[in-house]
């Protein structure tokens, strides 16, 4: 079952059976597995789950045995085959969504069920925000703790450390792109090489688009055939020093 749809339709009828039809608004697929920009065995693919307000508990989070039955299901399919290294989904109450929410531009997702609520459709204003606010505030806290953790790592975890890191290091190429353009939702729409294009231009005499590439380009190599430890190192040690050149024009922005 190594083809993307049957997949697909696994991960939907998986979340039919752990939550009922009756409490599933929407699964929305987003990202690079619909807008293009796939690093194989690297990216993971990405889902969005809107669930009722009595899916979840009181607290809003998501009960433990919904949890552990997701995971028995969701986790023995064949995503590598697929040419991804991981599923990541969230569960949202499209009612209760977080301060920092911007939603999924349109043409950077996929209704796998139902349809994107209204409560979460993007706007201008707030991918501008968002940019900004992880430049300034969110970037910095996440890479101190990366680096951190990043320390004491035996050598077998590093193909994860480089994945954790990939994390912020596309939403980093974003906002910067998102501080030099006017039309955010067809930014957010484009693969994130297209997206790192804009940064090139923008910062074209600066020492951070080429870091950027290059920790891409290594992804490719390092996730494309056995994991080089050395390389690995290398890696990291690309990714922090452009998310650290990010960081310093975040800190360049009016508080504002």
């Amino acid at each position: 079952m190594n083809d993307l749809q049957s997949l697909l339709d696994h991960f939907v009828r998986i979340c039919l059976d752990v939550f009922g039809e009756d409490k599933i608004e929407a699964i929305i697929l987003h990202g690079s597995a619909v807008k293009g920009g796939i690093i194989p065995g690297y990216s993971d693919i990405d889902f969005m789950v809107f669930l009722s307000t009595d899916a979840f508990e009181e607290n809003g989070a998501l009960p433990d045995e919904a949890a552990f039955a997701l995971q028995e299901r969701i986790g023995p399919l064949p995503w590598r085959e697929a040419g991804f290294g991981y599923p990541q989904a969230y569960f949202y109450d499209a009612r209760r969504l977080p301060e920092w929410w911007t939603g999924p531009v349109p043409d950077a997702y996929r209704a796998l069920l139902g349809e994107l609520p209204e409560e979460a459709r993007p706007t201008e204003e707030g991918l501008r925000r968002s940019a900004r606010r992880f430049l300034s505030e969110t970037l910095p806290t996440r890479l101190n703790s990366m680096v951190s953790n990043y320390a004491d790592s035996a050598d077998e975890q590093l193909p994860r450390r480089v994945r954790l890191l990939g994390t912020d290091f596309t939403p980093a190429v974003f906002s910067l792109a998102s501080l030099h353009t006017d039309d955010l939702l067809a930014l957010w729409a484009r693969p994130k090489f297209e997206a790192l294009a804009s940064v090139e231009h923008a910062y074209a005499s600066e020492e951070g688009p080429a870091l950027a590439r290059q920790f891409y380009e290594n992804v490719e190599r390092l996730f494309d055939e056995e994991f080089h430890i050395a390389l690995g190192r290398k890696t990291f040690r690309t990714g922090v020093a452009f998310l650290r050149w990010a960081e310093e024009i975040g800190r360049s922005l009016p508080s504002n």
